[in-house]
Formats: C-alpha cells, sequence, structure tokens
C-alpha cells in the first residue's frame, strides 16, 4: 500500500474530505470558479490530474462544466460519452483529490 493511502478499521481506503487534504470553503469556490471560468491554463489542469489518470476525461468534464456525476450519467446514457471507470463514491474521491493537486499545484507556481 503506497504511504498515502490511509485505511480505517473497516480494511477500506478511508475517503478523505477537503478539510483532510488543507481546502477550506472559500478556498473551494476559488478553484471551482476557476475552473468554470477557464482562469487556469489546461497545462495545470492536466498537472492536477497526476495519479488520476483513469478517470481524467470525466473529472476535466466535470470541473469546466460543472457537472455531476448524474449530469454526466445521462450524457453517457444516450451515447453521447463513455462510461466513467468508477463509482460515484470513488469519481467524488478523485474529484476531491483533483483539487487538492490543483490547489498544491498552483502555490507551487505561485498564482
Amino acid at each position: 500500500m503506497s504511504k498515502g493511502k490511509r485505511k480505517n478499521g473497516t480494511n477500506t481506503i478511508q475517503r478523505r474530505s477537503y478539510a483532510e487534504y488543507g481546502i477550506g470553503r472559500q478556498r473551494i469556490e476559488e478553484l471551482q470558479s476557476g475552473c468554470r471560468t477557464g482562469i487556469y491554463p489546461p497545462e495545470i489542469l492536466k498537472a492536477a490530474c497526476r495519479g488520476l489518470e483513469a478517470i481524467s476525461p470525466w473529472i476535466l468534464l466535470s470541473v469546466r462544466q460543472d457537472k455531476s456525476f448524474d449530469t454526466l450519467a445521462v450524457r453517457w446514457e444516450l451515447g453521447e460519452i463513455e462510461k466513467p471507470p468508477f463509482c460515484r463514491t470513488d469519481f467524488y474521491l478523485c474529484r476531491r483529490r483533483f483539487f487538492a493537486n490543483l490547489d498544491k499545484e498552483l502555490k507551487e507556481r505561485g498564482a
């Protein structure tokens, strides 16, 4: 098991909250707004997908267009996009990790 993964008493990977990533409500709203409005260049968004390559197309679609998992589900049922390889719970786990990576990337670049 990698160093970053933690386990709880039921032998499953614990899903971290934004608070556990050190991101407050105001900061997450700033990050979400920046993704929706296109403030962040594509290379920063791709860098924030590090470690999430399997689901990055759906994460980027979700954060850029402010779409929920359920909204994306309608689109793949209509055949507009492929079904993501994760369930809803894991999708939101990856989305939180994306925003944590984005926050870290922006801090490293001084943005």
